[in-house]
């Protein structure tokens, strides 16, 4: 269906004669009608996607049809022995409803966001302790009495215990990473539908008690065809597709809802409540729970922050490809090493300069992704030549630099700095070969010796023996050997 907001309208339509003549068969055949095509389409929807996507959409398909056949259910008591009584199988289907649209829900978020949910789930958990306390508070905990409850009063319990569901897997849905247009417009306005119209079917007899809230039923009639149209809409598979869950952002909404969490809890607390134990009590519990939850919250920030703030500081001073010290980082360095050398008696740090053979032939037949490759395969294996506390760098392109401590034998660890590089680099099924001109410089040779100058005198060696025909390949193609059979 390209306009799926035809689905509620269809339901607006359906809901007037429920609104404005409750009771009447017209009113029961078109609401019945309607929500039986919602629950059709509801179910097509969901026969659309695969995999674990479809159980998602088949739980919340099966919760709306549950609620269908509470419905008929419910009138056909009606029909049959004019009374459904207190309680009836309808309440059961009825209320089997909030799980299973829980479920699919929260089915869908951790299959949008894999692995990114936390900071929305603690966040959500906050609103639902405040919301849970709340609808404890004033609609749960007046039932419990010394006499007991009666099969009604679990019933009134359960109720608005699924409605606590039904936030906590919207607040889940709204609050993780993804997109809002579509498919989650519509589930989330179904949702803010339905928890506004439970609460106000609960609460509201006691304010109007000679309304008759049969109307409503047009109300949840388009809340259901809200979560059909989701369903069916042509972008569903957003509400299960993971790169629809990239986008991440702290909303204003975000923060005032975690306001009001902050505050309503202790405004609660102020209020009289007779009894302690199950009143004051649980006021307590939740603030407890609220405050364990903030401070996590915040201490996941506190992380967050030191995370980001260590890889902006990696990526200042290495670089990107390979990993290794960039050319500011190897400037400070070399500073650091020259004023140590300077107290000492030695040659100071060993400066190799390395520049790669044969390496734009490479990136001209195979493609830069080769290039990048061997580019970081270098890498890796002069890290692995050196000791841990010596400097590999990369200055840019196919030039490297690797500061070793002064041990008498440069010699030795130039042959083994190009034995390293030299090796066949293996790479989708060729092996390619590279050479090295390596030029080598200490602080004992120069006059004022600083980086720059450290830096220029190995350069200048390195020049030297690519002049001298030293590079097995000066110029010519990489050695490419015969494609390797898998």
């Amino acid at each position: 269906m390209k306009r799926p907001f035809i689905v509620p309208l269809i339901a607006v339509i359906a809901a007037t004669p429920t609104f404005v003549a409750p009771g009447t068969r017209v009113a029961g055949w078109a609401y019945t009608l309607a929500f039986t095509l919602f629950v059709v389409l509801s179910w097509l929807g969901a026969h659309r996607r695969t995999g674990r996507a479809r159980l998602a959409h088949g739980l919340v398909a099966s919760s709306l049809t549950m609620w269908l056949f509470g419905d008929l259910l419910y009138t056909f008591l009606i029909w049959r022995y004019q009374d459904s009584g207190e309680v009836s199988a309808a309440d059961f289907l009825w209320i089997a409803g909030y799980p299973l649209l829980a479920a699919g829900l929260i089915q869908m978020v951790r299959l949008r966001a894999p692995g990114r949910l936390r900071e929305a789930a603690l966040d959500g958990l906050a609103m639902v302790i405040v919301v849970a306390t709340l609808f404890w508070t004033f609609m749960m905990r007046p039932l419990f009495t010394e006499a007991g409850m009666s099969p009604a009063d679990v019933l009134a319990v359960a109720y608005p215990f699924g409605d606590v569901l039904l936030f906590a897997a919207g607040a889940l849905l709204v609050l993780s990473p993804g997109g809002r247009r579509g498919a989650v417009r519509y589930l989330t306005v179904a949702l803010t539908i339905t928890f506004v119209a439970d609460v106000s079917m609960s609460l509201a007899p006691i304010w109007f008690p000679d309304f008759d809230f049969e109307r409503l039923d047009g109300v949840l009639l388009l809340a259901n065809s809200l979560f059909a149209a989701a369903l069916w809409h042509p972008d569903a598979g957003q509400l299960t597709d993971p790169r629809n869950g990239e986008k991440s952002r702290l909303h204003p909404a975000r923060v005032v809802f975690l306001a009001i969490s902050l505050v309503a809890l202790p405004a609660l607390a102020d209020l009289r409540i007779s009894d302690v134990v199950l009143g004051r009590g649980s006021i307590m519990i939740a603030m407890a729970l609220l405050t364990a939850i903030v401070l996590t919250r915040f201490m996941l920030v506190v992380r967050a922050q030191e995370k980001i703030r260590e890889v902006l500081a990696h990526r200042a001073t290495h670089d990107t490809l390979t990993g290794l010290v960039n050319r500011q980082e190897l400037h400070a360095r070399l500073t650091t090493a020259l004023a140590s050398w300077a107290d000492d008696d030695g040659d100071g740090p060993v400066v190799h300069f390395l520049d790669l053979n044969g390496f734009k032939p490479i990136n001209d037949r195979y493609g830069h992704a080769a290039g990048d490759y061997v580019l970081q395969e270098v890498a890796r294996r002069l890290r692995g030549t050196v000791r841990h506390a010596e400097t590999v760098a990369r200055l840019g392109g196919d030039e490297f630099v690797v500061v070793t401590a002064s041990t008498g034998d440069a010699g030795a660890m130039t042959e083994r700095l190009r034995r390293a590089v030299t090796a066949p680099i293996l790479h989708e099924g060729h092996q390619l070969t590279v050479d090295v001109s390596i030029g080598v410089a200490t602080p004992a040779g120069l006059s004022r010796p600083t980086s720059d100058a450290l830096l220029a005198a190995a350069d200048a060696g390195m020049y030297r023996e690519k002049s001298a025909g030293r590079a097995a390949m000066p110029d010519a193609p990489p050695l490419v050997n015969n494609v390797i059979a898998g």
